[in-house]
Protein backbone atom coordinates (compact mmCIF):
# COMPACT_ATOMS: atom_id res chain seq x y z
CA UNK A 1 0.00 0.00 0.00
CA UNK A 2 1.37 3.42 -0.93
CA UNK A 3 1.63 5.28 2.38
CA UNK A 4 2.37 8.54 0.62
CA UNK A 5 -0.76 8.48 -1.50
CA UNK A 6 -2.88 8.34 1.70
CA UNK A 7 -1.57 11.72 2.79
CA UNK A 8 -4.60 14.07 2.75
CA UNK A 9 -2.36 17.01 1.91
CA UNK A 10 -0.55 17.21 -1.44
CA UNK A 11 2.90 15.57 -1.28
CA UNK A 12 5.95 17.72 -1.95
CA UNK A 13 6.75 17.88 -5.65
CA UNK A 14 10.38 18.95 -5.37
CA UNK A 15 13.10 18.80 -2.81
CA UNK A 16 15.51 21.69 -3.13
CA UNK A 17 18.94 22.30 -1.75
CA UNK A 18 18.57 24.38 1.39
CA UNK A 19 20.76 27.46 1.73
CA UNK A 20 20.80 29.73 4.74
CA UNK A 21 22.70 32.86 5.61
CA UNK A 22 23.41 34.54 8.93
CA UNK A 23 21.98 38.08 9.35
CA UNK A 24 24.47 40.74 8.36
CA UNK A 25 26.12 42.80 11.07
CA UNK A 26 27.09 46.44 10.64
CA UNK A 27 30.81 45.65 10.58
CA UNK A 28 30.49 42.71 8.17
CA UNK A 29 29.88 42.45 4.42
CA UNK A 30 26.22 42.60 3.41
CA UNK A 31 26.17 39.08 1.95
CA UNK A 32 27.25 36.06 3.97
CA UNK A 33 28.37 32.67 2.58
CA UNK A 34 25.57 30.20 1.93
CA UNK A 35 25.48 26.82 3.66
CA UNK A 36 24.60 24.11 1.16
CA UNK A 37 22.95 20.91 2.38
CA UNK A 38 23.67 17.72 0.40
CA UNK A 39 20.55 16.53 -1.41
CA UNK A 40 20.61 13.08 0.19
CA UNK A 41 20.48 14.72 3.64
CA UNK A 42 17.43 16.71 2.56
CA UNK A 43 15.81 13.50 1.28
CA UNK A 44 16.50 11.74 4.60
CA UNK A 45 15.11 14.68 6.58
CA UNK A 46 11.96 14.85 4.43
CA UNK A 47 11.40 11.12 5.02
CA UNK A 48 11.82 11.57 8.77
CA UNK A 49 9.20 14.32 8.63
CA UNK A 50 6.88 12.04 6.65
CA UNK A 51 7.28 9.25 9.21
CA UNK A 52 6.58 11.65 12.08
CA UNK A 53 3.66 13.43 10.41
CA UNK A 54 1.92 10.15 9.57
CA UNK A 55 2.68 8.46 12.88
CA UNK A 56 4.17 5.41 11.18
CA UNK A 57 5.03 2.50 13.49
CA UNK A 58 7.79 -0.12 13.26
CA UNK A 59 6.86 -2.80 10.75
CA UNK A 60 4.98 -0.44 8.43
CA UNK A 61 6.08 -0.22 4.82
CA UNK A 62 7.28 2.96 3.11
CA UNK A 63 6.80 3.80 -0.57
CA UNK A 64 9.22 2.20 -3.01
CA UNK A 65 12.40 3.88 -4.15
CA UNK A 66 10.80 4.64 -7.52
CA UNK A 67 7.70 6.14 -5.87
CA UNK A 68 9.79 8.26 -3.52
CA UNK A 69 11.87 9.63 -6.39
CA UNK A 70 8.69 10.57 -8.28
CA UNK A 71 7.02 12.15 -5.24
CA UNK A 72 10.10 14.13 -4.19
CA UNK A 73 11.14 15.13 -7.68
CA UNK A 74 14.71 13.89 -7.26
CA UNK A 75 16.80 11.14 -8.83
CA UNK A 76 16.65 7.57 -7.60
CA UNK A 77 20.33 7.87 -6.71
CA UNK A 78 19.58 10.69 -4.25
CA UNK A 79 16.70 8.68 -2.80
CA UNK A 80 18.94 5.61 -2.49
CA UNK A 81 21.58 7.64 -0.64
CA UNK A 82 18.98 9.15 1.67
CA UNK A 83 17.57 5.70 2.43
CA UNK A 84 21.07 4.40 3.12
CA UNK A 85 21.55 7.17 5.67
CA UNK A 86 18.32 6.16 7.43
CA UNK A 87 19.29 2.49 7.27
CA UNK A 88 22.71 2.96 8.91
CA UNK A 89 21.06 4.89 11.76
CA UNK A 90 18.75 1.90 12.32
CA UNK A 91 15.51 3.63 11.38
CA UNK A 92 14.59 1.50 8.36
CA UNK A 93 15.33 -1.88 6.82
CA UNK A 94 15.69 -2.19 3.05
CA UNK A 95 14.60 -5.67 1.97
CA UNK A 96 15.55 -6.18 -1.63
CA UNK A 97 12.65 -7.57 -3.62
CA UNK A 98 10.24 -6.87 -0.77
CA UNK A 99 10.28 -3.21 0.26
CA UNK A 100 11.37 -0.56 2.74
CA UNK A 101 10.18 -1.05 6.31
CA UNK A 102 10.32 1.10 9.41
CA UNK A 103 12.22 -0.78 12.13
CA UNK A 104 12.24 1.75 15.00
CA UNK A 105 10.45 4.88 16.08
CA UNK A 106 12.23 8.18 15.56
CA UNK A 107 12.64 8.50 19.34
CA UNK A 108 14.46 5.16 19.55
CA UNK A 109 17.09 6.03 16.97
CA UNK A 110 20.31 7.79 17.90
CA UNK A 111 21.01 10.24 15.10
CA UNK A 112 24.60 10.37 13.87
CA UNK A 113 26.70 13.48 14.27
CA UNK A 114 26.27 15.66 11.21
CA UNK A 115 28.68 15.10 8.35
CA UNK A 116 29.49 18.82 8.30
CA UNK A 117 31.58 18.50 11.47
CA UNK A 118 33.74 15.91 9.69
CA UNK A 119 34.16 18.15 6.67
CA UNK A 120 35.33 20.99 8.90
CA UNK A 121 37.45 18.72 11.13
CA UNK A 122 38.68 15.79 9.00
CA UNK A 123 40.76 14.29 11.83
CA UNK A 124 37.78 13.77 14.15
CA UNK A 125 36.86 10.35 12.77
CA UNK A 126 40.38 9.03 13.36
CA UNK A 127 40.49 10.68 16.79
CA UNK A 128 37.19 9.06 17.70
CA UNK A 129 38.41 5.61 16.67
CA UNK A 130 41.53 5.86 18.84
CA UNK A 131 39.66 7.44 21.73
CA UNK A 132 37.08 4.64 21.76
CA UNK A 133 39.74 1.97 22.16
CA UNK A 134 41.75 3.87 24.76
CA UNK A 135 38.79 4.88 26.93
CA UNK A 136 37.45 1.33 26.85
CA UNK A 137 40.83 0.19 28.17
CA UNK A 138 40.71 2.96 30.78
CA UNK A 139 37.35 1.65 31.97
CA UNK A 140 38.78 -1.86 32.23
CA UNK A 141 41.73 -0.65 34.30
CA UNK A 142 39.49 1.58 36.42
CA UNK A 143 37.42 -1.44 37.41
CA UNK A 144 40.62 -2.98 38.81
CA UNK A 145 42.24 0.08 40.37
CA UNK A 146 39.48 2.49 41.40
CA UNK A 147 39.35 3.73 44.96
CA UNK A 148 36.36 4.65 47.06
CA UNK A 149 37.11 8.33 46.37
CA UNK A 150 37.12 7.62 42.62
CA UNK A 151 33.67 6.06 42.88
CA UNK A 152 32.45 9.05 44.87
CA UNK A 153 33.65 11.40 42.12
CA UNK A 154 31.84 9.33 39.49
CA UNK A 155 28.62 9.34 41.52
CA UNK A 156 28.87 13.11 41.88
CA UNK A 157 29.25 13.47 38.11
CA UNK A 158 26.22 11.25 37.52
CA UNK A 159 24.13 13.37 39.88
CA UNK A 160 25.34 16.61 38.33
CA UNK A 161 24.53 15.36 34.83
CA UNK A 162 21.04 14.30 35.88
CA UNK A 163 20.38 17.69 37.48
CA UNK A 164 21.67 19.58 34.46
CA UNK A 165 19.46 17.55 32.09
CA UNK A 166 16.41 18.05 34.34
CA UNK A 167 17.10 21.79 34.17
CA UNK A 168 17.04 21.69 30.37
CA UNK A 169 20.80 21.46 29.80
CA UNK A 170 22.81 18.96 27.77
CA UNK A 171 24.93 17.69 30.67
CA UNK A 172 28.17 18.42 28.83
CA UNK A 173 30.41 19.47 31.74
CA UNK A 174 29.40 16.59 34.06
CA UNK A 175 29.68 14.18 31.13
CA UNK A 176 33.28 15.25 30.64
CA UNK A 177 33.89 14.99 34.40
CA UNK A 178 32.57 11.42 34.45
CA UNK A 179 34.84 10.32 31.63
CA UNK A 180 37.80 12.12 33.22
CA UNK A 181 37.15 10.38 36.55
CA UNK A 182 37.33 7.00 34.84
CA UNK A 183 40.53 7.90 33.01
CA UNK A 184 42.09 9.11 36.29
CA UNK A 185 40.98 5.89 37.99
CA UNK A 186 42.93 3.82 35.47
CA UNK A 187 46.16 4.83 37.27
CA UNK A 188 47.97 4.56 33.94
CA UNK A 189 50.13 7.64 33.22
CA UNK A 190 50.81 6.54 29.65
CA UNK A 191 47.13 6.00 28.91
CA UNK A 192 46.19 9.26 30.61
CA UNK A 193 48.77 11.18 28.59
CA UNK A 194 47.59 9.63 25.32
CA UNK A 195 43.96 10.54 26.02
CA UNK A 196 44.94 14.05 27.14
CA UNK A 197 46.45 14.61 23.70
CA UNK A 198 43.05 13.72 22.22
CA UNK A 199 41.11 15.99 24.60
CA UNK A 200 40.25 18.74 22.11
CA UNK A 201 38.81 16.32 19.56
CA UNK A 202 37.09 14.17 22.19
CA UNK A 203 35.41 17.21 23.70
CA UNK A 204 34.24 18.39 20.29
CA UNK A 205 32.70 14.99 19.59
CA UNK A 206 31.02 14.94 23.00
CA UNK A 207 29.52 18.41 22.59
CA UNK A 208 28.13 17.57 19.14
CA UNK A 209 26.78 14.24 20.39
CA UNK A 210 25.04 15.61 23.49
CA UNK A 211 23.27 18.30 21.48
CA UNK A 212 21.29 15.65 19.60
CA UNK A 213 17.66 15.26 20.72
CA UNK A 214 17.33 12.68 23.50
CA UNK A 215 21.04 11.93 23.65
CA UNK A 216 21.81 13.39 27.11
CA UNK A 217 19.48 10.93 28.86
CA UNK A 218 20.72 8.02 26.74
CA UNK A 219 24.30 8.90 27.66
CA UNK A 220 23.37 9.20 31.33
CA UNK A 221 21.82 5.72 31.27
CA UNK A 222 25.02 4.38 29.66
CA UNK A 223 27.10 6.09 32.35
CA UNK A 224 25.09 4.41 35.12
CA UNK A 225 25.69 0.99 33.52
CA UNK A 226 29.42 1.68 33.09
CA UNK A 227 29.68 2.87 36.69
CA UNK A 228 27.95 -0.26 37.95
CA UNK A 229 30.44 -2.46 36.11
CA UNK A 230 33.40 -0.50 37.49
CA UNK A 231 31.93 -0.57 41.00
CA UNK A 232 31.61 -4.36 40.98
CA UNK A 233 35.05 -4.75 39.35
CA UNK A 234 33.66 -6.41 36.23
CA UNK A 235 36.59 -5.67 33.90
CA UNK A 236 35.20 -7.20 30.71
CA UNK A 237 31.79 -5.58 31.09
CA UNK A 238 33.28 -2.17 31.88
CA UNK A 239 35.42 -2.42 28.75
CA UNK A 240 32.52 -3.59 26.58
CA UNK A 241 30.03 -1.00 27.84
CA UNK A 242 32.43 1.91 27.45
CA UNK A 243 33.38 0.94 23.90
CA UNK A 244 29.72 0.45 22.93
CA UNK A 245 28.78 3.78 24.51
CA UNK A 246 31.47 5.73 22.65
CA UNK A 247 30.89 3.86 19.40
CA UNK A 248 27.21 4.86 19.35
CA UNK A 249 27.43 8.38 20.80
CA UNK A 250 30.36 9.26 18.55
CA UNK A 251 28.85 7.83 15.37
CA UNK A 252 29.36 10.15 12.40
CA UNK A 253 27.09 10.63 9.44
CA UNK A 254 29.83 10.12 6.86
CA UNK A 255 29.31 11.81 3.49
CA UNK A 256 28.06 9.33 0.89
Amino acid sequence: MDQWSNDPSPPPSTLSIVATAEPARPDEPLLQPLRRVPLYEAVAERLREFIADHGLAPGERLPSERELAAQLGVSRTSVRQGLTLLRVTGLIDIRHGDGIYLTHTLEDVVAPIAAQIVVENPDLVAIGEVRNALEAQAARLASLRRSRDDLTTMVQSLGDMSSDIDAGGHGIAPDRNFHRAIIDSSRSPVLQDALKRLDAGSNQIAVASLQRPGQPRRSLADHHAIFAAIDRRDTNEANRLMFAHLDVTGAFDAPL
